[in-house]
Parts: C-alpha cells; structure tokens; sequence
C-alpha cells in the first residue's frame, strides 16, 4: 500500500509539473508575461536587504570609477609635463650649443691683414652627400626616413658619425632632428662606429 500511494504521488507530481510547463507556454506563445510568484513577509525583507546592499555597491563602485577617473588624469597630465619638459631641454641644448658656436666666432683669430678668420663649416647635406658616395643607391631622404632595412643601417650610421665629427657647434638633439631621431639614436650610432673602430 505504501509502495502504491508513493507511486501515486510521484505521478501526480510529474502530471502537475507537465501542466505546469504546458501553462508557461501557452503564455509564453501568447506573449504573456509570468504571473508574480506570490513571497512570505520573509522572503521579501531579505529581497529588500539585498536590494540595499546592491544599491550600496553600485555607489561604491561609481565612486571608484571616479577616483579610478582622476588618478588617470593626474597620470596623463605628469605625461604631458614631462615631455614638455624634455621638449624645453632639448630647445635649451640647442639654444646652449648656437650661443657656443656664436662666441667661438666672436673669438676667432686675427689674420696678418687685421680681419678675423672665417672658419668655414660644410653644411650637414654636404656632409651626408660625401658620405653617401660610398653608398651608391642610398639617398638622403632613405637616412632619414622610417625605414631599418639592412642596407641602411651602415650608411645611417656613418652620416650621424660624420656630422658629429665635423659639426661640433651642432647638439646632440640638433643633429636628432635634421635626421628625424631622437637624440639618444645619434649617441648609441656615434658609440656604435667608435667602437667598430676601435676593433678594427
């Protein structure tokens, strides 16, 4: 008897869950929506709790967003001071390095007829168009462009040496900028050939 009531009951539950899935989609098909599912005075407080603390959450995550916000613009604007900063010093250099070479002229020698020696300084294209002899193909335009190709690293390479060996009045950062470097690049190529040199 047991047996056979626990079978009734089981049936009873898989019909009335059957019935149940046959309702939902009726409604579904009918574009109904669901019926509320009815909630004790309990279920509710802790649904109200958990809405409470949700809202809490989103708050303190808005206010991280925004803290997150400033930080970023406080980043970005150190960013922006340091390259003007580095813009200024590479500017200073260059203005250090012309006032230098103008007082090297100021201070230039005498000659016998009583008029100062001009002393004459190619101009970097000059300098770059004997070095590129050497070079047959390569033109001024490939030294300065973008391009690391092989077969212009050499000829890169012993442009920057030559006009730092010649232009002594010129900066480092002014040379940088006639071939579009940085001037760390002219350094790292001047120590580069000095060294090749030396193992020769």
């Amino acid at each position: 008897m047991i047996v056979e009531a626990r079978e009734f009951t089981g049936n009873a539950i898989e019909i009335a869950q059957k019935q149940a899935a046959i309702e939902v989609r009726a409604r579904l098909n009918r574009g109904e929506k669901r019926l509320p599912v009815p909630q004790t005075s309990a279920e509710a407080l802790i649904i109200g709790e958990l809405r409470e603390e949700i809202a809490k959450l989103q708050r303190a995550l808005a206010r991280a967003q925004t803290s997150l916000r400033f930080v970023a613009d406080r980043e970005q604007h150190h960013r922006d001071t340091e390259r003007k900063m580095e813009l200024l010093e590479l500017d200073l250099a260059d203005a250090r390095a012309r006032v230098l070479s103008q007082a090297e002229m100021l201070k230039a020698p005498i000659d016998e007829d009583g008029e100062a020696t001009t002393d004459y300084r190619r101009s970097v294209p000059e300098i770059v168009a004997e070095v590129l002899r050497q070079y047959p193909g390569v033109t001024w335009e490939d030294i300065k462009g973008v391009r690391r190709t092989h077969n212009l690293i050499a000829p890169r390479h012993a442009c920057m040496m030559a006009v730092y060996e010649e232009r002594k009045d010129l900066s480092l950062p002014r040379i940088g900028k006639i071939f579009h470097r940085d001037h760390t690049t002219i350094l790292s190529s001047v120590q580069k050939t000095e060294a090749q040199r030396g193992e020769a």
